[in-house]
């Protein structure tokens, strides 16, 4: 018996040990990115409506905590972090939030960025959820899984970050209700001269 629970132990201390390493090298790697752009596009699983709606635009982020999201014609949207401020634009509606006051949307916030920057752990520990990391063949694959249901939280969260540049290139957000938000991102550079205009968000009228 104590030699089966001895191996357990030793398996279990090398399967974190092995994932420890994957999120580090993760992090360490996104570090060195100071701008980032490219494409990206976005699917919207509504499992009540049996519908799947894809929409394209351009993703660009610099800084810790400037991540602008332009959706190309005909949709409209528009998503923007700068700062404490987020601005959205979903349709016809337009909003503008001050994270440091609003905690849902400073979730969705720290959400975006830990995500971009390769910080799933600290996203993790923000949130008391559970995460799990393993380099595949495709990618390195993080996933972390909610410990406690909330209103408007996600269930699970799905990272895919490039095995070469350790980029973000996939993020599925599956909320508790069954619907799921994919975004896919490509041609990403980085460390280039992002136009601050970006970044914007347009005062109310």
């Amino acid at each position: 018996m104590k030699t089966i629970l001895l191996s357990l132990c030793l398996f279990v201390s090398t399967l974190l040990s092995a994932q420890n390493s994957v999120l580090t090298e993760i992090e360490k790697a996104n570090a060195a990115y100071k701008t980032i752009e490219g494409a990206f596009t976005r699917t919207q699983v509504n499992v009540a409506k049996g519908t799947s709606v894809k929409t394209e635009g351009a993703l660009s982020i610099s800084g810790e905590d400037q991540m602008a999201q332009h959706y190309k014609a005909p949709c409209k949207d528009v998503l923007i972090i700068n700062g404490n401020d987020f601005y959205m634009v979903r349709g016809k509606k337009d909003n503008k939030f001050n994270t440091a006051k609003n905690k849902t949307m400073r979730g969705l916030r720290n959400t975006l960025l830990y995500c971009v920057h390769g910080k799933p752990a600290a996203l993790a520990a923000e949130n008391g959820a559970e995460i799990t990391a393993e380099k595949k063949a495709n990618g390195y694959e993080v996933v972390l899984v909610s410990t406690k249901k909330t209103p408007r939280g996600y269930a699970k969260i799905a990272l895919t970050y490039d095995l070469k540049t350790k980029l973000l290139v996939r993020m599925q957000m599956d909320e508790y209700n069954g619907n799921s938000t994919v975004y896919e991102m490509s041609n990403l550079k980085t460390n280039g001269k992002v136009d601050t205009q970006v970044f914007d968000i347009p005062e109310k009228k």
